[in-house]
């Protein structure tokens, strides 16, 4: 009985001892801005507030989904920071580049001419058989501090295909889809100050 006893604790722990190390995690950020058009100056200061979002779009982990209602989260590919904070970065970089402003800040300053707003209603990658992409959705709010109610209130959606079925790919993917959305709301908030 003893002898079986610890012929079983030895396969136990000689089974344990040769599992594979785990998986190494994999952090990502979005590829640096290019080609940002420069235009005039026509407001004197901006604030780019901290997106908002709900539940796992708040979370580092990048979220996939299947069939459009599952999302999950990918164990070990994870954002550099939260989505709420690459994205408001990247609008405040963005308007820093187009030369719209003379200050662009990314906290809530009460004296700032525009304060920008945003949710993240969607931001996940599409694993479909045959198709692969990456789907964004955006609720962005624009408010003037000389008016009480908001200038510009929209909600801005891309789906952009993935060439090939990597990683790499659906981060240049989620980043362009996030410049597309920028651009659209880059031109509507142009026009809304001509206004």
């Amino acid at each position: 009985m003893r002898r079986s006893i610890l012929l079983f604790c030895f396969f136990t722990l000689t089974a344990c001892s040769s599992q594979a190390p785990l998986p190494t995690d994999h952090y990502y950020r979005l590829p640096e801005l290019r080609d940002v058009n420069s235009d005039e100056k026509r407001v004197s200061s901006i604030s780019v507030i901290t997106f908002q979002a709900e539940g796992l779009y708040q979370e580092r982990a990048i979220l996939y989904t299947e069939d459009e209602i599952e999302l999950k989260q990918y164990h070990y590919h994870h954002w550099t920071d939260s989505p709420t904070r690459l994205l408001q970065e990247r609008l405040a970089e963005r308007l820093r580049l187009s030369s719209i402003s003379n200050l662009v800040l990314n906290t809530f300053e009460g004296n700032s001419e525009l304060i920008i707003k945003g949710q993240i209603k969607a931001f996940e990658r599409l694993q479909q058989i045959g198709s692969e992409s990456v789907y964004v959705k955006l609720l962005l709010q624009v408010n003037s501090n000389t008016k009480h109610t908001p200038i510009l209130h929209k909600e801005y959606v891309q789906t952009v295909v993935l060439p090939s079925n990597s990683i790499t790919n659906a981060i240049k993917a989620f980043a362009e889809a996030v410049d597309l959305i920028f651009s659209d709301f880059y031109d509507d908030l142009v026009e809304i100050i001509k206004m």
